[in-house]
């Protein structure tokens, strides 16, 4: 594996020995594929978010897919969707042929709800609620339904119908890729639990011929290896969140009051400034990787390829950054960076 060229870089997985352990243990099992501790994992995470109607599947993005399924989303319907996101939200929903409706952002790069009320019609039957970058944003009732995509936030939301976590390799816990859905209505959760297994009933004794299918569904489940990994993971959530807390602290410590530079905070850490590229480069050269996280969603030919009249997002494009903030970082480090940027400006 050719080694990463960055000093800081801005993702690294954080990954235990134990975390290790359990992966080989668990390789050692009769089954390793979805079994009882995925059942441990699920409980274990609700226990911990306090979340009630928690579903163990392979990543975000399953957990997604199954969102659109349970709200039986047909071609031509409306979501409205923030234009900057990840491409697992509107992917999914352009395979549907359903109609993208793009919202406008905030300064954080979060959904703005007042656009995103505007744009509601009587064609309008979702709103996609992505929490990026360690950011909660609030939900607002509208009168239609909220998917969250809290894929790169590990905490409990509210308001929302469905919301999808991902375990993915660079998020605060991972299991090397996984996710979970959460379900408000027990209706919807035991409907996915069918869905996530082609549609059969695996909490029954008999075999799974003998399991009627009534919808076809997905291959969507979390496997015990995955789930093995996640239960060594999430005891260290607490403090993995409050190392982070302390990274930002530092941050907005050394960084304030300096000319051109907004600070708005997040894992990773997000910035604003005019002279972004430059800043970017210049970190580099001092073997600091920061980034950009996402594309405007709009700007992609399979979406229509054309920029929009959304003006937080056309002024925000050539502004945004992301400096690392992760809890396998020290403090050192960030005070590192920040030296680096002290001396840019």
């Amino acid at each position: 594996m050719p080694k990463n060229r960055f000093k800081i870089p801005l993702f690294y997985p954080h990954v235990t020995l134990e975390m290790k352990r359990a992966a080989y243990a668990a390789l050692g099992q009769t089954q390793i594929t979805q079994g009882k501790t995925v059942d441990k994992f699920e409980k274990q995470l609700a226990k911990s978010l306090k979340l009630n109607h928690v579903l163990g599947v392979n990543c975000c993005t399953s957990a997604l897919e199954l969102s659109f399924h349970l709200l039986d989303l047909k071609p031509k319907d409306e979501v409205i969707v923030p234009v900057f996101t990840c491409t697992a939200d509107t992917v999914l929903l352009q395979r549907r042929g359903v109609n993208i409706v793009f919202a406008d952002i905030k300064e954080n790069m979060l959904l703005d709800w007042d656009d995103a009320a505007k744009k509601i019609t009587p064609k309008t039957r979702a709103i996609v609620n992505v929490h990026l970058f360690g950011q909660l944003n609030h939900t607002r009732n509208l009168g239609v339904p909220v998917v969250g995509d809290a894929a790169q936030y590990l905490g409990k939301t509210r308001g929302e119908r469905f919301t999808a976590y991902s375990f993915q390799a660079t998020k605060i816990i991972t299991t090397v890729d996984g996710g979970a859905l959460v379900c408000t209505r027990s209706k919807d959760y035991h409907r996915a639990r069918l869905l996530r297994w082609y549609g059969i009933d695996r909490d029954t004794d008999a075999d799974n011929i003998d399991v009627d299918i009534t919808e076809a569904g997905y291959k969507h489940h979390m496997n015990n290896v995955t789930a093995a990994i996640g239960l060594t993971a999430i005891p260290a959530l607490p403090k993995l969140k409050a190392k982070i807390t302390r990274l930002q602290t530092r941050y907005h410590q050394l960084l304030k009051n300096i000319p051109d530079l907004k600070l708005i905070g997040g894992s990773p850490f997000l910035i604003h400034t005019q002279h972004r590229d430059e800043l970017r480069q210049y970190l580099a050269a001092n073997e600091i990787e920061a980034g950009l996280g996402h594309r405007r969603n709009d700007m992609y030919t399979v979406f229509g390829g054309k920029r929009l009249n959304l003006p937080n997002m056309n002024r925000f494009e050539k502004t945004y950054l992301l400096l690392p903030c992760r809890a396998n970082m020290k403090v050192k480090n960030v005070e590192f960076i920040c030296a680096a940027i002290k001396k840019y400006v």
